[in-house]
């Protein structure tokens, strides 16, 4: 029986993976799942964590890679860098340009860690991130997370975001590719998808109705997508 498939998971804004739990669950006994985590306390730009992931990365065998959100254009660095075993590469509701066209690049030094030291009103909250179903639960498990979290951490990432280029290394991957979108996403607009598939017409695409945290919020449908790409990759890696 074949040994089952490593997936690294790259997280979203937050860095801590904590957030993956309900996705975790719902994967298939063949895919090992491995969260990798990013320092709470200082403030990493993509050069620094890029080195950082790199170390987690297998040295031997077959493995994928999962970028979610904030940690896109992460996951296709990575997937430039070492190539060897890598089997595919999931894209979720993430971009390779600022996706946020309200905020300029230009206004990254306004981006301070005062924005997060109180916790995001829960009107924001739902609009952007968990949707306007979700429970109070999930609102204090999406809040609390963030909280711990340097707020100039936080900051730092965001304008990281406001001003990453990642279109060249879009194109050279060699790996397959899945973009797993959310239907109701408010963060990442629909035009982000478009430009990607303009830069890479052999996009896998795959759309879940869900708002933002589409992992969390629709673990089984995304997991189904998930399983379905990484099984179509492997067998074209091994075969």
């Amino acid at each position: 029986m074949p040994a089952p498939l490593r997936l690294l998971l790259l997280p979203g804004l937050d860095g801590t993976g904590a957030l993956f739990a309900p996705f975790l669950e719902a994967l298939p006994a063949d895919i090992a799942p491995e969260v990798v985590s990013y320092p709470a306390d200082r403030a990493l730009d993509y050069d620094a964590l890029e080195a950082l992931v790199a170390e987690r990365l297998p040295a031997d065998g077959p493995y994928a890679l999962l970028g979610e959100s904030f940690s896109g254009p992460l996951a296709l660095r990575l997937a430039c860098r070492r190539p060897g075993g890598l089997v595919g590469v999931v894209l979720v509701a993430t971009f390779v340009t600022n996706p946020v066209w309200l905020v300029p690049s230009l206004a990254r030094h306004l981006v301070g860690a005062w924005l997060f030291r109180r916790r995001p009103p829960a009107f924001v909250a739902r609009r952007y991130l968990v949707g306007a179903g979700a429970s109070a639960a999930w609102l204090e498990r999406f809040a609390a997370n963030a909280e711990t979290v340097d707020p100039a951490v936080m900051a730092a990432r965001v304008r990281e975001v406001l001003t990453v280029d990642a279109r060249a290394l879009l194109q050279r991957c060699a790996a397959p590719l899945l973009y797993l979108g959310a239907a109701g996403d408010a963060l990442v607009p629909p035009r982000v998808l478009r430009e990607l598939c303009r830069l890479r017409p052999d996009l896998e695409c795959a759309t879940v109705e869900a708002p933002h945290l589409v992992l969390q919020l629709a673990p089984e449908e995304s997991a189904r997508a998930v399983e379905g790409f990484l099984r179509r990759a492997a067998g074209r890696h091994g075969g």
